[in-house]
């Protein structure tokens, strides 16, 4: 673009005949032309503001396929006889040698009896096999044999996610094929505690680190792509928030970012299971948005409540300690003490910064690992 508008400057620049400057006036009028066409594309590209999604879908749209859950009992020709499929939900190829991602809630129906089907943009059916799964963020890997290169989701981990980003949700929504819808970014880090039933999602203090979004995510778009405006995977549609009588809350929807479940794939392609180190502690946060509320004089923090009896934590902390902090790093909240511990491999020791009694203590505490259910 630069090269077009120096090139422009210098045919401008006065001297010859006047025909000579005629004929360079109109050249660089042209070339002026084109230089602004061209910033033009680029400034709308780097700020994410296309005229159309059409080339963000040609980059995505082929990497999201269709999950169905069928009994293998039924002939191949009737894949999507309302009787035969258990279960329908979207999903997002990872990698060219066929490595998918999907919620775990999509195939969790499936048996020894079941097949589990993914079908390509192009109507291409293969059946996968399971790797592994973690309930606790609502992921499952599967894996599908494919004689040829498959495509993949574009993956920049250089890219932040903001809020009022565009996202496109691609997906599969009441099977009626894939579609796309759009919105933008409501919120990041919503905490969630994983999905408590099809489709519905609990907003509670959890391990989950959720995007929400107003782009409709209906039922079938679970395990489906969230990308940007230039086709990179933001997040894996799981839920739309929905009150106690089923009843829509339209606008409300939540993915699981890009950055964790790429985490979670590689623990399980590592391991076959995530595996998170278990306390055994119920807590409470010290501190309080309503009231100035501190314990000892820690504003931040949490205090104990409970703990497990058959818990790695019996004998060394005891109810009303005050955890001040975690291997040296401050403990903000009860969320902030759940990652920390989670994040500690199982059989490792865990040092604590306690206040007991009024007075400061310490101890360490070898964690176990977490129940997968």
């Amino acid at each position: 673009m630069w090269a077009v508008m120096v090139t422009a400057l210098f045919l401008c620049y006065p001297g010859g005949s006047p025909v000579n400057g005629w004929f360079k006036s109109t050249v660089a009028g042209v070339i002026i032309g084109i230089g602004i066409v061209l910033s033009r594309d680029y400034i709308f590209a780097e700020r994410g503001e296309p005229d159309s999604f059409f080339f963000a879908i040609s980059r995505s749209a082929s990497a999201v396929v269709n999950i169905f859950i069928k009994s293998r009992h039924v002939p191949d020709d009737e894949v999507y006889g309302a009787s035969e499929v258990s279960s329908s939900g979207s999903g997002i190829i990872m990698s060219s040698d066929g490595l998918v991602i999907t919620n775990y809630h999509v195939i969790m129906q499936a048996d020894e009896n079941s097949i589990i089907g993914v079908q390509l943009r192009d109507g291409t059916v293969f059946e996968a096999r399971l790797i592994g799964y973690d309930k606790r963020t609502d992921i499952a890997v599967l894996h599908v044999n494919s004689s040829y290169p498959l495509p993949q989701i574009i993956i920049n981990e250089n890219r932040e996610t903001h809020l009022g980003d565009v996202v496109l949700a691609i997906g599969n929504p009441y099977n009626l094929g894939q579609t796309i819808t759009h919105g933008i970014i409501s919120a990041v880090g919503r905490r969630g505690s994983g999905i408590t039933r099809l489709n519905r999602i609990d907003i509670t203090d959890g391990i989950q680190d959720l995007i929400q979004t107003d782009a409709p995510i209906n039922s079938g778009n679970s395990g489906g792509a969230l990308v940007n405006t230039r086709g990179e995977f933001v997040g894996m549609s799981t839920a739309t928030m929905s009150d106690s009588k089923d009843a829509k809350a339209y606008g409300i929807s939540f993915a699981i970012p890009a950055s964790q479940v790429l985490s979670i794939l590689s623990e399980i392609l590592k391991n076959g299971r995530v595996i998170r180190g278990y306390l055994g502690i119920a807590a409470e946060n010290i501190y309080d948005d309503t009231r100035d509320n501190t314990i000892n004089g820690i504003s931040r923090g949490i205090i104990i409540t409970s703990i497990d009896p058959n818990g790695p934590a019996r004998g060394e902390l005891k109810p009303g300690d005050v955890i001040v902090s975690v291997n040296g790093k401050k403990v903000r909240d009860m969320q902030n003490l759940m990652d920390l511990v989670a994040d500690s491999s199982a059989g490792t020791k865990v040092f604590f910064e306690i206040i007991r009694n009024g007075r400061p203590a310490s101890c360490e505490v070898v964690v176990s690992e977490q129940n997968a259910d």
